[in-house]
Formats: structure tokens, C-alpha cells, sequence
């Protein structure tokens, strides 16, 4: 699902918000410069670190706000305890992207699958930040628009 947030190299979670709809703010990243302070005896990871490059919010980083106004259920996990599962399915490899298949929607169907029979089908979500795997069925495509301070 292309967005305005696949113009960023990245994105970092800045609140989640629940208050009738769930709003999650997110911070862009940039990359930012290397740090040439950093020593290491071994070589090998000396050079490493030489070219890494952080990847941080800076001050001009824009604030999205992406709000899922219907939702079912919803759950945050730590990307690096995420386990990537050939068997799901997705449209892309968006900041936002469609899941058609995965065991996290068989759960909920499974749990709390009445929503069928009385509002109607509902679609998985997935955003990917970068310390964050945000997914949230939700029965409307999430709007996307910048942050304003007290919204």
C-alpha cells in the first residue's frame, strides 16, 4: 500500500495513541553522519563501524499521524523479536502494507471473528518502523496526515 510515508528512508515510532480510533505517530529518520569517535582494537569491526552510518530523527523530521478510525484488534511488536513467516502474504514491501494471509488473522478470526456476521470483513494492516511491527485489522484503510501539537 504506497503512502506519503514510503518518501522516508525510515520511520520511528513517537506515541500510540487509543481514544475512539487508534493513532499512531510516528517521527521520520534520517541517515545521519558516521562517528569517527568510535574505536574498536579489532580491526575488522573498526572498519565496519567506520562505515556504518546511524540512522536518528532529527529536528526537521516530519511527525505523520496514521489513524485507523474502525478497528478489531491490534498488536505492537518489537522488530527485533519479530519472526518473518514465508507463509504470510502482503501487496509490497511499504512502510504500510495489506496482509491477505498470516496466523496473527487467522487469530483473530478465530477469537474474535464476530465482527463477520455483524459489521462486516476487515483487512490486516502491517507498519513496519524501525524498532516496531504495528499490526491492526481494521475494516477502513488507515488516513495519513501530518501531526499537529494537541490533535
Amino acid at each position: 500500500m504506497r503512502t506519503v510515508l514510503d518518501e522516508a528512508r525510515m520511520w520511528q515510532v513517537h506515541a500510540i495513541v487509543y481514544r475512539n480510533d487508534l493513532q499512531l505517530i510516528l517521527a521520520e529518520m534520517f541517515v545521519g553522519e558516521p562517528d569517527d569517535n568510535i574505536v574498536d582494537p579489532n580491526p575488522v569491526l573498526q572498519m565496519i563501524l567506520r562505515e556504518t552510518r546511524p540512522i536518528e530523527v532529527r529536528d526537521d523530521s516530519r511527525l505523520m499521524v496514521v489513524r485507523f478510525s474502525r478497528t478489531v484488534s491490534w498488536q505492537v511488536v518489537d522488530e527485533s523479536f519479530t519472526s518473518w513467516n514465508d507463509n504470510e502474504e502482503c501487496d509490497d514491501e511499504s512502510t504500510i502494507q495489506i496482509i491477505t494471509r498470516s496466523k496473527y488473522l487467522d487469530y483473530v478470526h478465530e477469537n474474535h471473528g464476530w465482527f463477520r456476521e455483524t459489521v462486516g470483513l476487515a483487512q490486516l494492516y502491517r507498519v513496519v518502523t524501525a524498532n516496531e511491527v504495528i499490526d491492526v485489522v481494521a475494516f477502513e484503510p488507515p488516513t495519513i496526515v501530518p501531526w499537529k501539537s494537541g490533535t
